[in-house]
């Protein structure tokens, strides 16, 4: 096995409180390091120099891909890998890190990424951070900043492709204010993008996600969901009116879909989020959490809206499987992190469906199940809750609601559905008080979407 070389690309500014560690975590591994210093007052500089660093400097012109980019250009070896000076890799043997590098069908891969404060049990994101050395291959937008499209187009030309790598990278998102710094000035940036770039759909979406938030893959109905949704609207119609074929390029498409789905459904509106849908899987092709939430969409619709014809919900029942056969097919090959949000949605929603069916003791068997996989996931004890109130057990449904809202505090039909099972106890102080939270906490909250205690008719 050959050994390939690989050059540690970084940028940074007043960052001598962190670019050491995070330069020690890939010294092992890499042949280079270049370090884009785009106006250090600090001793940034001396201490990436201390490690052998080749500083590049460069001023700051509010655009990050500029940055990356000087970098990438400074960059002599084979392989590039990227890390910010908040982030440092976890232990690598360099022989299974070589054996990557030496794959000739793999021209990248993505690296999972954790908030360090979540270690034991980390929320994974997939990073595209090791990637081939070429000269086509760069960084795109001033923020939020991509290299996946110049590299697919490398990789299709090429034949190869980008793969998972079993590598984490765990990211210090420092103190609160800190936190609160880089969120103002990103902001700012996107703002200042769309002003420059109007018709650039990638910074709507951008801007939106700077106020959405999730769990276990779903989007909240909290406080800015509403101006949220109207950029993703913006973006989406500026996709949509694309040629097919440059369409087909735009690498954010499925993530776009995504995020405005799941908030449409957040917002109460399924049917508009199935047709971004089902517009997406046709362009792009059957990103899981796509049909995932195709699925979704057609749970919402059978509980709003049961429909009167068996014919006509035997065939959304099928619909439904039919996407839940994809996301079961899917989960099989995803990533760890990926597979264990789709594990536990299909089975969410195959207890919801026994329950509109009045099926109780399936509905249990589904949301168990989901347990088995993680005793944090509340949707599950919402699901056991709801199926205890059906049989009759307030007492019990009651300690669920309670026990979901342990697993989070942040699932709105656990606040609202506990409070409503409070009320029916002539627990009318504590249901009030779990009604200010759930107000609190979700104010754009949509009732209309939560599915009926009273089982449908199969």
């Amino acid at each position: 096995m050959k050994r390939k070389t690989v050059s540690l690309c970084m940028i940074a500014r007043d960052e001598e409180a962190s670019i050491g560690k995070a330069i020690k975590s890939a010294l092992a591994l890499v042949d280079e390091i270049v370090v884009v210093d785009t106006g250090s007052r600090d001793n940034t500089r001396i201490i990436a120099e201390g490690y052998g660093a080749r500083i590049v400097d460069e001023v700051w012109r509010d655009d990050f891909a500029h940055a990356r980019n000087a970098a990438l250009a400074a960059a002599a070896c084979d392989w590039i890998l990227v890390l910010d000076c908040d982030e440092q890799l976890q232990s690598v043997r360099p022989v299974d890190f070589q054996r990557l590098l030496n794959d000739p069908g793999v021209i990248g891969y993505r690296l999972n990424v954790a908030e360090n404060q979540e270690i034991e049990k980390p929320r994974l994101q997939p990073s595209l951070r090791l990637f081939r050395n070429h000269p086509d291959v760069r960084y795109r937008y001033p923020v939020r900043e991509q290299v996946t499209a110049s590299l697919s187009r490398v990789a299709t030309h090429n034949g190869q492709v980008v793969l998972d790598a079993p590598f984490l990278i765990l990211h210090d998102p420092g103190h609160a204010d800190a936190r609160s710094r880089k969120r103002d000035r990103n902001l700012r940036l996107l703002r200042l993008a769309i002003k420059n770039q109007p018709q650039e759909p990638f910074f709507a979406h951008q801007l939106a996600r700077e106020t959405l938030q999730f769990l276990d893959g779903e989007v909240l109905p909290v406080a800015g969901l509403g101006t949220s949704l109207r950029h993703m609207q913006a973006a989406w119609r500026r996709v949509s009116e694309y040629s097919p074929e440059f369409r087909r390029l735009t690498t954010f498409g499925p993530q776009l879909a995504r995020d405005l789905s799941g908030a449409l459904l957040a917002s109460g509106g399924w049917d508009e989020a199935a047709a971004v849908v089902d517009d997406a899987i046709a362009w792009w092709g059957g990103e899981p959490f796509l049909h995932l939430h195709a699925a979704r969409a057609t749970v919402a619709r059978l509980a709003a809206e049961p429909p009167v014809d068996a014919a006509a919900r035997a065939a959304a029942l099928e619909t439904i499987e039919r996407h839940l056969g994809r996301v079961t097919k899917a989960a099989a090959a995803a990533s760890a992190s990926e597979a264990r949000l789709l594990v536990l949605n299909r089975c969410r929603l195959a207890g919801d469906l026994a329950l509109l069916a009045g099926q109780v003791s399936e509905a249990s068997e589904a949301y168990e199940q989901a347990l088995d996989h993680d005793q944090s996931y509340s949707a599950a004890w919402v699901g056991l809750a709801d199926c205890a109130r059906l049989a009759g057990d307030r007492k019990r449904a009651l300690r669920l609601y309670l026990r979901a809202v342990t697993a989070s505090e942040w699932n709105p039909l656990a606040w609202v559905r506990g409070c409503e099972l409070l009320d029916e106890l002539g627990f009318h102080d504590n249901a009030a008080s779990w009604r200010a939270r759930a107000e609190e906490h979700f104010p754009e909250y949509q009732p209309t979407i939560v599915a009926p205690l009273e089982p449908v008719d199969a």
